[in-house]
């Protein structure tokens, strides 16, 4: 009887335990800064700052990371873009990309050019922004043409300002990107 009971109380304990780790929402997170957090991309106001980057898993990627080539911190499949200049501003309707690159080109890069990253300072071909009740996140859309290379960007920005961005170009493998919602600082 004795075991039997201890089985019990092993269950409840684990049920205990999962229904706890099963809470969907962030109490942490004030409904102000789910407010702020969807004005400024309704204002068109705001900015992406990447943390991380994350490049297709490729054999030149792990010859990068073999080579100690890679920023402090990071490995083949996530490399740490803290302290780097990368971003993403929409300010009304223009934008300003600066992404470093990490992956393959599949299509020729431009002779002389040095500088591999996403880069982009303009109007977008389209954007579009919806807020997704259900998941509380809202859902960004943009595609932006540089040269002859097309780039469509989908983001997903949590209320908390979380982003992830992912990055699809008709010349190079996708790239996607981790980072914070934020407001743009006047110089």
């Amino acid at each position: 009887m004795k075991k039997k009971n201890d089985m019990r109380t092993i269950v409840l304990v684990i049920s205990l335990l999962v229904l706890v780790g099963c809470k969907s929402s962030d109490p942490t997170i004030t409904e102000a800064e789910a407010q702020r957090t969807k004005m400024l991309i309704d204002n068109k106001n705001y900015e992406l700052d990447m943390s991380w980057a994350t490049p297709l898993a490729s054999n030149a990627m792990n010859q990068i990371s073999n080579a100690n080539l890679l920023p402090v911190d990071s490995r083949t499949g996530r490399i740490n873009l803290m302290g780097s200049s990368s971003y993403i501003r929409v300010k009304g309707d223009s934008l300003e990309v600066y992404l470093p690159y990490f992956g393959t080109h599949q299509l020729g890069h431009r002779p002389g050019d040095t500088n591999s990253a996403i880069q982009f300072v303009g109007e977008p071909d389209k954007y579009e922004a919806s807020y997704n009740e259900k998941k509380e996140l809202t859902q960004i859309y943009f595609r932006m043409k540089e040269r002859t290379e097309q780039y469509d960007v989908n983001i997903r920005v949590f209320k908390n300002g979380n982003a992830n961005v992912n990055v699809n170009s008709t010349h190079r493998n996708s790239i996607s990107y981790t980072g914070k919602l934020k407001e743009i600082e006047e110089k």
